[in-house]
């Protein structure tokens, strides 16, 4: 029933961000997760001007989660951390909700106009922005990894049709 709108304007530098999702899965709990912060760069990584750089935080499971502003609007994707491997943190990537807009136009992807959902204040109260992640944010699990592609691959036999792709 709820929905996030688009922004129509990308983030600027130092915009207040939340990050909604399910980062590692189900494995701490079924609830979502947030984490707030705020736009810490307009580049990603080697330059790439499509992404945008927070140090909200952001892990493994939080791909494709919603990156919103104080009022509820898509701002962009989560798509990447850099660098905690190497002890490197805040170094976390979005896409621009420009970008979102271009790929779904080019695969003829139809967005709702953005539209006001919650309030007409410039922030929406933390107990709105709350209700709307909750039921605007789903959790997508995939069973099928690709080890488990390849190894259903070279075990037995199979017509399934992404199998092939792998061949």
């Amino acid at each position: 029933d709820k929905v996030f709108a688009i922004s129509n304007k990308d983030v600027s530098l130092l915009d207040d961000i939340i990050i909604a999702g399910y980062p590692l899965g189900k494995k701490v709990s079924s609830a979502i997760k947030t984490s707030k912060g705020s736009v810490t760069s307009l580049a990603g990584y080697k330059d790439n001007f499509s992404n945008f750089q927070t140090d909200a935080a952001l892990n493994s499971g939080n791909s494709g989660g919603p990156i919103i502003n104080l009022r509820g609007d898509v701002v962009g994707v989560a798509v990447a951390y850099f660098g905690k491997e190497k002890g490197v943190e805040g170094f976390n990537f979005g896409i621009k909700s420009s970008t979102l807009k271009t790929f779904a136009n080019a695969n003829n992807i139809g967005l709702l106009p953005p539209k006001l959902l919650i309030s007409s204040s410039p922030d929406t109260p933390n107990v709105d922005l709350a209700q709307l992640v909750t039921e605007a944010t789903v959790f997508v699990e995939c069973w099928m990894s690709m080890a488990k592609i390849k190894q259903k691959i070279t075990g037995e036999k199979s017509n399934k049709a992404i199998y092939s792709e792998y061949k």
